[in-house]
C-alpha cells in the first residue's frame, strides 16, 4: 500500500511518499498575496498526489496553541489542501487527517517526542529515507505521518481479512 505523508507549515508543505521514497518541499513566496499563496501550496500536493497516486494521503492536523494567528494560518493551509484533494478522493483516493500527537504517540510512543526523536526514529529504524529528507525536519516530519498512515492501513487490511471463524475463535 503507497502511503503520502504531508506536514503544513503557514507558507510550506513537506510532502513524503513511502513506497519509492520520494520528497519534496515547497516553499510559497511570502510576497505573494495569501489567496495565491494558498493555491500554490495546495496545487503542490494535489499534483504530487495525482502523479505519485497514493493509495492514502495523511495531513497532520493543526494544533491550535497559544499563537491563534499562527493557527488560524495553518488552517487556511489544511482547508486549501483538502479542498484541492477532493477531486482525487472521488477517485477512490483516501485522505485522511490526524493530529501531531497521535502520529507520534502511534509510531514514537510518546505524544510529545522531540524533533531530534522523530529523526532518530527515521534514521534508525527506517534509514533509506534518511538520505531523501536530507536535512528538512518537515520532511522528517511527513515521513512519520505516512509510515503512521501505513501503519494503520495495514492494521485495518489485517483486520478486515479476519473471518467470522477467526473472530469466533479468540
Amino acid at each position: 500500500m503507497k502511503m503520502m505523508g504531508v506536514d503544513l507549515g503557514i507558507h510550506k508543505v513537506a510532502v513524503f511518499c513511502l513506497d519509492e521514497p520520494y520528497a519534496l518541499a515547497h516553499q510559497a513566496s511570502k510576497d505573494d498575496p495569501r489567496d495565491a499563496q494558498l493555491h500554490q501550496l495546495a496545487g503542490v500536493v494535489h499534483d504530487t498526489a495525482l502523479f505519485q497516486s497514493p493509495d492514502g494521503v495523511w495531513i497532520e492536523d493543526v494544533l491550535v496553541g497559544n499563537n491563534r494567528k499562527y493557527s488560524l494560518q495553518l488552517a487556511e493551509v489544511k482547508g486549501a489542501v483538502l479542498s484541492a484533494l477532493a477531486p482525487l478522493r472521488a477517485r477512490g483516493m483516501d485522505i485522511r487527517v490526524i493530529n501531531v500527537q497521535g502520529w507520534k504517540r502511534g509510531l514514537l510512543g510518546s505524544g510529545h517526542a522531540s524533533k531530534d526523536e522523530v529523526r532518530d526514529y527515521i534514521d534508525v529504524t527506517h534509514g533509506a529515507y534518511a538520505p531523501v529528507c536530507g536535512d528538512d525536519q518537515d520532511l522528517y516530519d511527513a515521513a512519520c505521518i505516512a509510515l503512521y498512515g501505513q501503519r494503520i492501513m495495514d492494521r485495518i487490511k489485517d483486520f478486515s481479512l479476519l473471518d467470522s471463524t477467526d473472530e469466533l475463535s479468540t
